[in-house]
């Protein structure tokens, strides 16, 4: 290959790694792709963009071994992950280098554990279930996910308070960065799967809807 030609190539891969260029690749992905497709390209597989691979492979080992897992059921979502984060009111707005490491945990096993203890302590405490922790647990349920850390601080829930103090250990450590540290645990990959396709099928008919609404959602 000529040197300009190189030269040219070397310009392009730059600018695609830049953060609009990174934005501009997942819009152009984000129409031409199935929305599953968009999520498996950008989320779940690959490496995420705020941390190197060294580290978060670093991190996927620590999580898996603190519960028993393979690194593969541990993965990172949210803008470190594609570099920009897709909530509409922070819409393709840049990750920093503290910005949030959002941990997603695949594991039908202990997902189920949390659901039947729940079950199990629902129908001895019943003002627990007349409480604001019973129903946040039922949104998250019904959401695809659990995060344990609301969890009544009970013999019962033990595995729940280890959960919260591995993971409020692990960020104040700062071995990952002056970040926040966030967990939730889903059953399966299509339930993760299903809960990310809500924000690109968002961020899709955003697309769609043209410039107007897309200052709307910026309150411009």
């Amino acid at each position: 290959m000529p040197p300009r030609a190189i030269f040219e190539q070397k310009c392009m891969s730059a600018g695609m790694n830049s953060h609009d260029g990174r934005v501009e690749r997942f819009r152009s992905d984000l129409s031409a792709l199935r929305p599953s497709d968009v999520i498996r390209k950008y989320i779940t597989t690959g490496s995420p963009v705020a941390i190197t691979e060294d580290v978060y492979f670093a991190l996927r080992s620590l999580v898996a071994g603190q519960f028993n897992l393979h690194p593969s059921a541990v993965v990172l979502v949210g803008s470190a992950r594609t570099g920009f984060s897709i909530a509409p009111k922070k819409r393709y707005r840049e990750a920093r280098e503290n910005s949030d490491l959002d941990v997603a945990l695949v594991s039908s096993e202990r997902f189920d554990q949390y659901w039947d203890d729940v079950f199990a302590y629902s129908t001895t405490d019943i003002a627990w279930e007349r409480s604001g922790s019973y129903r946040a647990f039922v949104r998250m349920l019904f959401s695809g996910w659990i995060d344990p850390r609301g969890l009544p601080n009970v013999p019962r829930f033990e595995h729940a308070a280890r959960w919260t103090n591995f993971f409020d250990n692990l960020m104040q450590s700062r071995r990952f960065g002056p970040r926040r540290i966030t967990a939730r645990l889903y059953r399966t990959w299509s339930r993760l799967e299903a809960y990310q396709e809500k924000a690109v099928r968002l961020q899709r008919s955003l697309e769609k809807a043209g410039p107007s609404l897309r200052c709307q959602e910026n309150g411009l």
